[in-house]
């Protein structure tokens, strides 16, 4: 080995090891964002690859950027075909994508140190706890270990019961990858499927498919606290110490609009649905009312960010559209693997607005106050996903030359990792496809993260010489 050899490899270690010191410096905002990049830009290079592509196809790095993007932030858009374009390989990279997308990156790290180390400094549980918004540090490990048990038993359950259906249908080997493929895809969220270019609509009178990627996507976007806090409250009610409406109760303020809203976002746009698609007879006409229903529902679900559909989202009425433009925006529970605003931030701003109306000074639900800075930052999502959405909006419509209705859907999907298309998405200009990864990338590390990545807060001097200010609004 030659002395030059030598000093290149030492001069790039200390380059390396310099980065990785600057990298620890960085605020757990900045990591999600910066491994959430570095996921994207590597999956683009990997799909850019001809083992990643189907024989008479040709690599396109703004594509590939593209489907990572959609991938790693468990959107679902896709600019080429999945099942004709990518080869088994090029979709296993994809399947890769959106696992690590939808668990998270440095959660699936931090697991793994977990695994090798039997202690973990308190600045890495400072850090988890930021990422898993979790109120307690000290539970990280055991909170880090449970979530990719139930993952993987979940994803695995979903995998084995929709293989009883796929196996038949398409041979033994093909029929497991696809289970696979749709399970992990439904549980994170994604939308992605190997299937063909109209997702599940072949299925549309199938029950069993529905139910299964319909629970696989609740699970999911439930969120990962959620689960534990039910698992706790059932072992107690299964070993006799309380009883079900004493664990039902018992449940954590979280969970309880976690669950409430869960609901509630699940029937009542599933009745409207059913109600504005009855006699469409592009859509729901001249289905039995058992499949309409079926269908109502799953829509219903897969809106709030899974990305699959029965029925094709480009017949729908427009007031359908609209309904499904406000589910997209809203989203699924924080903590799991949906998008959008979620539930509970809009749960927050409206039991907010009740207190207020009833002239009442400070938030409070079920016996509970909440802080105001927690309004404060729930208000300031909302606020500022409505402005990038009006933003992304603005863009699509000077760089593409589709309807205003059609945008506007394209945007929300994007921006809530939904995945739901009226068919525009594979014909974007280069410039529209920017925006769409743009939209998607904030909506998957979430707002207040990109926000808090960008800027370093003020230091406490700053704060302390800042004069109060009054303003009159309303």
């Amino acid at each position: 080995m030659s002395y030059k050899f030598k000093r290149k490899v030492l001069r790039f270690l200390i380059k390396l090891r310099i980065i990785f010191t600057h990298i620890k410096s960085f605020s757990t905002s900045q990591k999600i964002a910066m491994s959430f990049l570095a996921m994207i830009f590597l999956g683009a290079i990997i799909l850019c690859l001809p083992i990643s592509i189907r024989a008479g196809h040709f690599g396109n790095f703004i594509d590939a950027l593209f489907t990572s993007t959609s991938a790693t932030c468990v959107t679902g858009l896709s600019v080429k075909n999945t099942l004709t374009y990518y080869s088994v390989f090029g979709q296993f990279v994809i399947l890769i994508l959106i696992q690590c997308g939808g668990i998270g990156l440095m959660v699936l790290v931090a697991t793994f140190v977990t695994l090798l180390k039997k202690r973990i400094s308190m600045q890495k549980n400072i850090d988890m706890k930021d990422v898993l918004e979790q109120s307690c540090v000290n539970e990280s490990r055991a909170f880090l270990l449970g979530i990719l048990h139930y993952t993987f038993l979940f994803e695995i359950s979903g995998a084995i019961i929709l293989s009883v259906v796929f196996i038949p249908e398409f041979g033994f080997l093909s029929g497991i990858w696809k289970s696979i493929f749709i399970s992990i895809s439904a549980f994170c969220n994604a939308g992605f499927d190997i299937l063909g270019s109209d997702s599940l609509a072949k299925y549309l009178s199938n029950p069993f498919v529905n139910v299964i990627v319909e629970l696989l996507c609740i699970l999911g976007g439930i969120g990962f606290v959620v689960w534990f806090d039910v698992r706790t409250k059932l072992k107690q009610v299964i070993a006799g110490r309380i009883s079900l409406t004493k664990a039902m109760s018992n449940l954590t303020i979280h969970s309880k609009i976690a669950i409430i809203m869960t609901l509630f976002m699940i029937i009542v746009p599933a009745i409207i649905i059913f109600l504005l698609e009855f006699n469409n007879p592009a859509t729901m006409k001249d289905l039995s009312i058992n499949t309409k229903i079926g269908a109502s529902l799953f829509e219903s679900i897969t809106l709030r960010t899974a990305g699959f559909y029965t029925i094709d989202n480009n017949l729908m009425t427009s007031a359908t559209k609209f309904i499904a433009m406000i589910c997209m925006f809203i989203g699924g529970c924080p903590g799991g693997t949906a998008g959008g605003i979620k539930v509970t931030t809009l749960a927050l701003i409206t039991i907010a607005m009740i207190s207020r109306l009833k002239g009442n000074a400070r938030t409070e639900f079920l016996g509970r106050y909440f802080p105001k800075m927690i309004v404060i930052r729930a208000l300031l999502i909302i606020v500022c996903n409505v402005l990038i959405l009006f933003i992304g909006i603005f863009l699509l419509l000077i760089t593409e030359p589709f309807s205003f209705e059609r945008i506007c859907f394209e945007a929300t999907s994007a921006l809530a990792t939904v995945g739901l298309t009226t068919g525009i998405t594979p014909s974007l200009s280069t410039g529209g496809k920017i925006v769409i990864i743009f939209l998607m990338y904030i909506g998957r590390i979430g707002i207040v993260t990109s926000l808090m990545s960008l800027k370093p807060s003020k230091s406490k001097e700053e704060e302390e010489n800042l004069k109060e200010g009054n303003i009159l609004v309303g």
